[in-house]
């Protein structure tokens, strides 16, 4: 028995999941993420009549399911909302291989539920075999026959290369409908359950489908209210239809002689007369002639071909594996193409050429012309548009860098052309890069200076670093929105990192455990240690406002004018660092491109695209501000710092720098194509480069955080 899956619309006591839908039946052995997917796809179905059968196939857990599904919607639930259901029957490519096509088990299983009333549940294990009514063999195509006067009409829904895609239209009832397109997939063989389909494109969509009943823009169409008057096909796949041979009689080798002759009546004693033997030879003669007259006389009478069937060579799948999974990669990679996924579009199209060269070497033209050309250009756009996302996290971003990579490694591997989009495209995928390496943390930014003691390399030493009233507010402030109380203290994780540049990840300097206590009027941040020499203490005080750091050796004279980044870590994943900066010169500003910076088109305003926003945000000064400025820009007027530049603003300083001799910039060349920028609208490249700065309370520049060039 295949597993199972029900959704519904509205379980009586569980909160909707995240399509509206909750699982109220699954077996344990469904992976996680098919059942996400599954899910996902909700009920499509609102009409209380009838039903939606889909049969769709779903990588999941690095494997192929294959799910065919049915969709009711029946009453109204506690909201008078409709009541769904969606029913899934999942099979592995095993059960697959020795069971009639999908849309067969559609038709003739009658385990198909249309309510639920019981409590969630999980679905016990079942070993019974799938019991399904009895039904006429699917070849000779028997149902297409009596629907539309000939066997071969079946052949209307298939070809060399395996389903055709195409639309079905004025379909007959369901049990009908069914029975025809299990005729179909029958004469696929081994692929016969490749042929993917829906019975109502318009709640479902096309996307994936191979047979969609119902309209669909730029498909062949086929009126099944008009079959009896459309001309039937012809070829090889036609007289199968038509006869249910799907190769021609093997002669008789002498093996099947002898064996024949052993089970004979001769073999028992009696001699058979030679008349007999020659009238029986004579009707085998006869029937063999009948047979092949009626096949001649059915492909003369249906010479007119339907639009989606050429007559090709028969493609016998049983000798070659290659040659079916090629078949179905050209299916896919056709079905990619119109949703415009090209890089999943190219992977196909690689692992098609992989199976079977020859075969994909039919398709070149049709399909890798279209994959190439759209690619770079079409990958970049969607790659960008993921980046702008909002909430993008760690793991998002980081799923983003690997499938930029991703579609660079598949585009070198078609042979894109080394164009202009292309160039983008490695450009898009290394600025990604340069983000997925990127961890933006709250950071308080202290300047000042380190006081250690030296008894000697072997000897334990401490390094200071006193924190100014400013910055111990900050701090303090930190340490606040924890809720520590004198009676309650709050767990937390320490580590001290390198600092040369902000917000760069670092996955492998090890946490120290710590607490946050409070005692008196005094604060502290204190990690796991011998009291009084604890590797990392925080203290804010009305006598002490320290960051003190403990060795077992001469570590803490190498200090001396270095920058440290204290990142404290939260039992809720609340983060908070603290920058100490003895020199800045030592920190280079981070550069993330002017492909981070966007400007509103309504009001001309240039800010951070929303990826790169949390970076801008994230730095908190001891005093002062942080703005974003163009270049040249030399604070005239004491203006108030903002990581949104104005346009104002930017029209000022080209102003200032075309006409003040004071200018940073001297050079009109670069002045006047900046006014070519900005009269034309572009105002990034009028201001570029851009920086991050910090300004201080009295609108003096300091230093560089974040550049964007």
């Amino acid at each position: 028995m295949p597993l199972q899956l029900i959704f519904t619309s509205a379980p009586r006591g569980l909160v909707a999941g995240r399509s509206g839908y909750c699982t109220v039946a699954r077996h344990r052995s469904i992976p996680e993420r098919l059942a996400q997917i599954l899910e996902s796809i909700g009920t499509p179905h609102q009409n209380p009549q009838g039903a939606t059968f889909t049969f769709r196939i779903i990588e999941a857990s690095n494997a192929n399911w294959f799910v065919l599904s049915r969709f009711v919607a029946r009453g109204l639930d506690y909201s008078q909302r409709d009541n769904r259901l969606a029913h899934h029957i999942i099979f592995t490519a095993e059960e697959a291989a020795v069971l009639p096509p999908p849309a067969a088990i559609a038709f003739r299983w009658n385990g198909w539920l249309t309510e639920w009333t019981k409590e969630p549940t999980w679905l016990a294990e079942d070993p019974r075999p799938l019991v399904l009514d009895n039904a006429p063999p699917l070849r000779p195509a028997s149902g297409w026959r009596e629907f539309s006067g000939t066997g071969s009409k079946a052949a209307w829904l298939v070809n060399d290369a395996g389903p055709a895609t195409l639309c079905l239209t004025q379909p007959p009832e369901d049990k009908i409908l069914f029975r025809l397109l299990a005729e179909s997939a029958a004469l696929l063989g081994q692929s016969a359950w490749y042929a993917t389909f829906t019975s109502n494109v318009i709640v479902t969509g096309s996307d994936g489908f191979h047979w969609a009943v119902g309209s669909v823009a730029g498909r062949p169409e086929i009126n099944l209210n008009q079959t009896q008057q459309l001309p039937a096909p012809t070829g090889e796949l036609a007289r199968q239809a038509a006869t249910g041979n799907s190769a021609p009689i093997p002669i008789r080798q002498s093996t099947e002689k002898n064996k024949s002759s052993e089970n004979s009546p001769k073999a028992t004693g009696t001699k058979v007369p030679w008349n007999v033997i020659i009238i029986f030879f004579s009707l085998g003669i006869f029937a063999l002639v009948a047979a092949l007259v009626i096949g001649q006389f059915s492909d003369r009478s249906t010479k007119t071909i339907t639009p989606n069937n050429q007559p090709a060579p028969a493609i016998n799948t049983s000798q070659s594996n290659d040659i079916i999974r090629s078949n179905i990669a050209i299916q896919g990679v056709a079905s990619f193409l119109d949703s415009e996924k090209y890089v999943e579009a190219g992977k196909l199209w690689i692992e098609s050429v992989n199976h079977s060269p020859t075969f994909a070497e039919r398709y070149r033209e049709q399909y890798l012309i279209r994959i190439t050309k759209n690619y770079a250009e079409k990958t970049a756009a969607q790659l960008l548009q993921r980046l702008t996302l909002p909430n993008l996290d760690n793991n998002t971003v980081t799923e983003i860098a690997e499938d930029a990579a991703t579609a660079v490694r598949i585009g070198t591997e078609l042979n894109i052309p080394v164009d202009a989009n292309w160039k983008k495209l490695v450009n898009v995928n290394e600025q990604i890069q340069i983000i997925s390496q990127l961890d933006a943390r709250p950071v308080i930014l202290i300047s000042g200076s380190w006081q250690t003691t030296d008894l000697g390399k072997a000897a334990p030493s401490s390094a200071e670093f006193k924190l100014s009233n400013a910055g111990a507010e900050k701090i303090l402030s930190f340490i606040e929105s924890t809720k520590v109380t004198p009676e309650l203290t709050v767990s937390a994780r320490v580590r001290l990192l390198p600092l040369t540049s902000f917000h760069k990840r670092d996955n492998l300097t090890p946490y120290l455990n710590a607490e946050i206590r409070r005692g008196g009027q005094s604060y502290w941040i204190e990690t796991n240690g011998t009291a009084g020499t604890a590797p990392v203490i925080v203290g804010i005080g009305p006598k002490k406002k320290s960051i003190e750091l403990n060795f077992s050796d001469g570590t803490a004279t190498s200090l001396q004018e270095q920058n440290r980044l204290l990142e404290i870590t939260l039992a809720d994943g609340t983060r908070q660092c603290i920058a100490l900066i003895a020199d800045w010169k030592k920190i280079k500003p981070l550069n993330l491109g002017t492909w981070a910076l966007e400007v509103d088109k309504d009001t001309g305003v240039v800010h951070a695209a929303v990826w790169a926003e949390n970076a801008l945000r994230a730095f908190q000064p001891e005093s002062g501000s942080v703005g974003l400025y163009p270049t040249g820009h030399e604070f005239p007027d004491h203006d108030l710092a903002s990581i949104r530049a104005t346009r104002s603003l930017l029209e000022t300083d080209l102003l200032r720098n075309e006409y003040k001799e004071s200018t940073r910039i001297s050079n009109k060349e670069i002045i006047k194509s900046r006014k070519q920028f900005f009269a034309q609208g572009d105002y990034i490249n009028a201001g570029r480069p851009w920086s991050l700065l910090i300004v201080s309370p009295k609108g003096d520049a300091g230093a560089t955080l974040i550049e964007f060039q």
